[in-house]
């Protein structure tokens, strides 16, 4: 729905925009006026939640105002709880029982019978009693109790109880500061400034008394947690004693130090060891050479290499000659042999030459460095077991330190609690000793000095607006739900077939339509739109050059007969001869209104006996009046062929052949011929008849909705193609039109 749309449908319905906010309006200032004047009395209160330390957190930042506003809207329920209002119920109640004052109200005896049935002279001492143990205990009347509950019916009678505070009573946040606004309206001026500080007073008293109650039982909890860390911080350093005992680690620290000492001393005696072996293997190998060259030097012991050499030389030599010399592999090998012998024989001359006495000295010596390089080895292994043995005694150490320590840490975190819960409880009870209340009341409330003004212009002109807003909401509610055609462009959007006019909505004189209605002697302003509307879709049919026409709708109460006649009397005013012949065979309506005498059925009869029969009141005056087939009306240019009612369809009452050659002859007596058939929906008949004629109007009413049928219906229409002519859409409204 457009805005043109959505205004055009207000515009519709301005009366009732405007009557409905009037008559609210009206009946604000009336409700207004003469209602009860209300006096208002206020009271505040300093919280003390946001200056207290409790909202500081360890790390010096302030918690969040999300918090802060949970914490005040918790307060805020609080006072407004049915335990706290209930305090302020039973103060009202003594005060006016009690008669020493003047009450705030007292109502009568007889609508204190009526209403609790209760004699309260009779019953005074007993309500007071009640009512004081009430405040005592601060809890709220036991309904099974049949004297609280007839307590609960006076305070009833008098407007005390909890539902009748509450509904008048008003508790804010001022802004975002440290106070609450308690605020009453009631007709007395006294009432209103007794309610906001007696609930003051008595939500302090019930909050000290919860605070006192929540307080003890935390020094109590507190208490606990404190000796429980104790036995726990005792049961950790016993265990740690008892560990270092059974392990005898007097020292830790030094004993630890004194092992690895002792490894870096081992260490560095190894390494001494290591390197004297290297040295006497180095010292024992050039011995022996030494020994090996004064051996070979003195001839004592001839060398074994010299000597296989020669024996080498002697055999290849045989080989050589035995072979007759001409073998150059064992020449070759001879050459190289002597090259070595005279080599080594040089070698052996050029040594140095020892006397006897220095080649025992150093023989001597070199049986000395054997004993010194076997005793070095000795000496290293049994260091590196005295090391070893030491290395697992440190590891061993080490995991008797690690448990130590564990012991120790474990000893610590104990110790840090138990200071931790200490000092929990010496702050709990420290707060509790000096009970400092940080709710307390600022700002008393004073008796008003004149009525709360009742903004009568405000509230009237906030009706009008509602109610004018709600009347817009309804009519756009209503004419969204609204699923009938209605306008044009709806009927395009639902049925998307080619429009040739529009009929407008006729008022309604209770007779069905003939053709007075169209004579000028009526004629008015919708006369006048009929005929222009009617223009309109005789134009578009003479543009089609078509003769025999089709009526049709895709259900009844379409508008057929109505249209089908405005549509013959419109081509009579540029001279049409139209003849309607009426193959509605359900229903005969035209017949009815236009009064033709014969059916379509018995026409067909006396066509097939004799053609000659067929004529009109213009062209044949027959003498008997039953052979007059086809009747006149009294518009000269229109004739009928009428039909009775059958529940037979068109093809069983007419034979197809016939009605096409009697269709073919009446063309050459009618400028048009118009056919009404059935509702698309219901029955075939409208399909039957397609074939005989040359174009199809689909007639539809505005005040019918396009439904799933009809979308089937409507299917079978554009499947026609040529011969569907544009719809035409009746009894739209006159405002809808555009």
């Amino acid at each position: 729905m457009d805005l043109q749309t959505l205004f055009r449908v207000l515009w519709r319905k301005r009366w009732i925009l405007i009557i409905i906010p009037l008559l609210s309006v009206g009946g604000a200032f009336l409700i207004r006026m003469l209602g009860e004047w209300k006096y208002r009395s206020s009271a505040q209160m300093a919280t003390g939640i946001t200056v207290t330390d409790e909202l500081i957190g360890d790390n010096g930042k302030y918690f969040n105002p999300y918090e802060m506003q949970i914490t005040f809207t918790n307060l805020i329920e609080q006072i407004k709880s049915r335990v706290v209002l209930s305090q302020v119920s039973y103060r009202l109640l003594l005060r006016d029982l009690d008669g020493k004052e003047m009450p705030f109200r007292k109502p009568s005896q007889s609508k204190l019978e009526e209403l609790a049935n209760v004699d309260l002279s009779s019953h005074k001492a007993e309500f007071e009693k009640i009512l004081n143990e009430k405040l005592e205990s601060q809890t709220l009347l036991d309904l099974t109790d049949p004297k609280q509950k007839l307590v609960k019916k006076v305070m009833d009678v008098y407007g005390y109880n909890y539902e009748a505070l509450n509904e008048e009573l008003a508790i804010n946040r001022i802004n975002i500061s440290d106070y609450i606004e308690i605020s009453y309206s009631s007709e007395s001026p006294y009432l209103s400034a007794y309610v906001v500080n007696t609930l003051c007073s008595e939500f302090i008293r019930y909050y000290t008394n919860i605070k006192l109650s929540r307080s003890n039982v935390s020094l109590e909890s507190l208490q606990s947690i404190v000796d429980q860390r104790k036995a726990y911080l005792d049961e950790k350093t016993e265990g740690l004693k008892n560990f270092q005992s059974n392990q005898q680690m007097i020292n830790s620290e030094a004993e630890g130090a004194s092992k690895i000492r002792q490894i870096q001393d081992y260490e560095d005696q190894i390494a001494d060891e290591q390197k004297s072996i290297r040295g006497n293997e180095l010292t024992l190998a050039n011995l022996e050479m030494k020994i090996e060259q004064a051996d070979r030097s003195q001839g004592n012991k001839p060398n074994s290499k010299i000597v296989d050499l020669r024996k080498k030389i002697n055999t290849f030599n045989e080989r050589y000659v035995a072979g007759g010399q001409t073998d150059q592999v064992l020449l070759d090998s001879i050459t190289l042999f002597r090259n070595q012998l005279q080599s080594m024989m040089n070698a052996a001359g050029e040594a140095t030459k020892l006397t006897p006495a220095e080649l025992n000295a150093l023989k001597d010596k070199r049986d000395q460095t054997k004993i010194d390089l076997e005793i070095s080895r000795e000496n290293l292994v049994s260091l590196n077991n005295i090391l070893n043995s030491i290395r697992y005694s440190v590891g061993n150490f080490a995991s008797r330190e690690a448990a130590s320590q564990a012991m120790a840490k474990e000893v610590e975190v104990a110790r840090t609690e138990y200071l931790a819960a200490q000092t929990r409880f010496n702050e709990a009870r420290e707060k509790l000793v000096t009970n400092k209340m940080p709710i307390k009341q600022v700002v008393v409330g004073e008796v008003a000095e004149k009525p709360e003004s009742r903004k009568t212009i405000v509230f009237m002109v906030f009706t009008g607006v509602l109610s004018f807003g709600l009347c817009a909401f309804v009519i756009i509610l209503t004419e969204m739900l609204d699923t009938r055609i209605k306008t044009p462009q709806r009927f395009k959007n639902l049925a998307k077939l080619p429009l040739a006019g529009v009929l407008e909505q006729l008022p309604k004189n209770g007779s069905a339509p003939n053709w007075n209605f169209f004579t000028p002697a009526n004629e008015s302003q919708e006369l006048n739109r009929l005929n222009h509307d009617l223009r309109k879709i005789r134009y578009e049919i003479e543009n089609r050059k078509v003769q025999v026409i089709l009526v049709t709708s895709t259900k009844k109460a379409q508008g057929k007969t109505f249209s089908i006649m405005s549509l013959a009397y419109s081509l009579g005013l540029i001279h049409k001869r139209t003849l309607i012949i009426d193959t509605n065979m359900r229903n005969n309506s035209l017949t009815t209104m236009l009064t033709a005498r014969f059916s379509l059925k018995q026409l067909m009869e006396y066509y097939n006996k004799n053609t000659k029969l067929i004529g009109t009141a213009k062209h044949t005056e027959a003498k008997d009046p039953e052979t007059n087939l086809i009747t006149p009306t009294t518009n000269p240019m229109v004739d009928i062929i009428g039909n009775k009612m059958s529940q037979l369809s068109p093809s069983e009452i007419i034979p197809g052949g016939d009605f096409k050659v009697l269709l073919e002859w009446l063309k050459v007596q009618y400028d048009y011929i118009i056919l009404e058939g059935a509702g698309l929906n219901e029955f075939s008949d409208s399909r039957e008849l397609v074939r005989f004629v040359d174009l199809v109007i689909p007639v539809f009413s505005a005040d019918s909705s396009i439904t799933e049928e009809d979308k089937e219906s409507l299917n079978f229409l554009k499947s026609l193609q040529n011969k569907l002519g544009p719809a035409v859409l009746n009894n739209v409204p006159k405002e809808e039109k555009s």
